[in-house]
């Protein structure tokens, strides 16, 4: 019995269950209705009994009573109480009971009093009153033998409907399912020749129900799968083809790249040996050339004129100037090879520190630098210090012949990034030549106005751009210039 039940799906069990719940209330229900209708109804037969017995049997009653006829008072008594749900009679008088007949059985019980009266002498004459008890035991007796047959007839044939829509379920759907999910389940690319068939009769295209579709739909599949797979395997050569000359491709590649590491560095140990030269081969002829003219102008000032004094003090600025070109040249190449270190920085504190130094060693003033308080960045200390060296260095200097200059240091957010810049009124730059700030020796103003060797944007940019980040410079001549930079992170 257990693997007959066993062969249908759990798919039939729950509509069998659902379809037992759902008749079972609609059965419950329609009972409650029906009960309700015949308890309304046996109500109404009561009280139409009751309607009767003051029609039929007062006047017999009260004239026995008038007479004093005890045995005719005992038949019309005995008689009511043949009446159906009738339990108990009795006539009373003076509240005793005169005469009687039947008991109740329960204490459910519908109690009417009557009056009995009597004519005499034209007068209405009240001589006792009729007590008529309905027992209502019966009513909720037949009401549960109702219910009892209703609930049982219910019962049987949801059941029988449950259990044939069952067997239908599993006929027409389930074990169709289980073949198509057993199908699916084996279904791979290997056996894509395997058709699906179904144990039911074949329909014609006007007839073609839900399975009919599906088994369309997997002969397209199957078909669909069948161009992929020839699709895939094409693909597969063609991967296979182009992974081995990728191969081949990288083997030529680490080898180049292999070459040019070393060409780099070669290059690099080419550049540190031009580095020392420059630091140490080119300085001593420049201190010497110094160092001679102003020999020369102390010893031998008083045989010059003041242009021989002149010539003498351009050779000094020129060596000067060549001094300063090989020292920010020599930073700006150490720029490019320093290891890097990725820390927080408070770059509030370290800019108050740059505009200290620059105070003491280049005689700023104090007044006009602005810093806002809680910048913090994320780079190198080293690095991000030249930074804001070079752009307080800048600003100061474009704004130095100002009247009250200002130089205001802060960030701002745009599109969820930290911009930090630094603003001066100072003389400003045409925004026509905005490509030249950042280009080594590329200088907008004369050094006899502004001196300076043309570097310090540069290198400010090799280190914002080693960072991650971006450097623009914005300007108006006469009005001042905002640099602005952001630092990839």
């Amino acid at each position: 019995m257990r693997g007959w039940l066993n062969k249908f799906s759990p798919l039939g069990w729950r509509i069998v269950a659902a379809t037992v719940t759902f008749s079972t209330l609609v059965a419950l229900l329609a009972t409650a209705f029906q009960l309700y209708l015949d308890y309304r109804h046996d109500l109404g037969t009561i009280e139409s009994t009751l309607d009767q017995v003051g029609k039929s049997y007062l006047p017999t009653i009260g004239n026995a009573l008038w007479a004093t006829n005890r045995k005719e008072l005992q038949v019309a008594l005995d008689g009511l109480a043949q009446l159906p749900d009738v339990r108990h009679v009795a006539v009373m008088e003076d509240n005793r009971i005169w005469a009687q007949a039947g008991r109740p059985k329960s204490q459910n019980i519908r109690v009417r009093d009557y009056p009995l009266t009597h004519i005499h002498r034209g007068e209405n004459i009240t001589i006792g009153n009729l007590k008529v008890v309905m027992d209502m035991d019966s009513v909720y007796q037949r009401l549960l033998d109702k219910f009892l047959v209703i609930l049982v007839s219910n019962g049987v044939k949801t059941f029988l409907v449950a259990g044939f829509m069952l067997l239908l379920f599993h006929r027409l759907v389930t074990r169709h399912l289980q073949r198509i999910a057993e199908y699916a389940a084996r279904l791979s690319a290997g056996n894509l020749h395997e058709r699906l068939t179904l144990d039911r009769p074949v329909h014609s295209q006007k007839q073609l129900d839900e399975f009919d579709r599906v088994l369309e739909g997997f002969i397209h599949m199957q078909s669909n799968l069948a161009a992929a797979v020839q699709t895939l395997e094409q693909d597969i050569v063609k991967l296979e083809q182009a992974e081995a000359e990728i191969h081949e491709l990288n083997t030529a590649l680490e080898q180049r790249v292999a070459d040019r590491t070393a060409q780099l560095e070669a290059v690099n140990r080419e550049l540190e040996a031009f580095s020392y030269s420059v630091s140490h081969d080119l300085r001593t002829p420049l201190r010497s050339i110094d160092g001679f003219s102003q020999a020369l102008a102390e010893d031998y000032g008083e045989h010059l004129d003041a242009v021989g004094h002149d010539y003498l003090n351009r050779v000094r600025r020129a060596a000067q100037r060549m001094g300063l070109l090989i020292d920010d040249l020599l930073r700006l190449a150490r720029v490019t090879r320093t290891e890097m270190k990725q820390i927080p920085i408070d770059l509030s504190s370290m800019t108050k520190e740059v505009v200290a130094d620059l105070q003491k060693h280049k005689g700023y003033c104090e007044a006009p630098f602005t810093v806002q308080a809680g910048l913090v960045a994320y780079g190198d200390p080293a690095l991000l210090r030249i930074v804001m060296e070079n752009l307080l260095d800048n600003a100061w200097k474009y704004s130095s012949k100002v009247d009250q200059p200002k130089i205001e240091v802060g960030c701002v957010k745009q599109d969820g990034r930290s911009v930090y810049f630094v603003r001066d009124n100072g003389a400003g730059f045409d925004m026509a030549y905005v490509n030249k700030l950042f280009g080594a020796f590329q200088r907008l103003h004369r050094d006899e106005d502004f001196p300076g060797t043309g570097v310090g944007l540069a290198t400010v940019k090799r280190i914002v751009h080693r960072h991650g980040g971006e450097i623009w410079g914005e300007g108006q001549p006469g009005v001042g210039a905002l640099f602005s930079f952001t630092l990839g992170n």
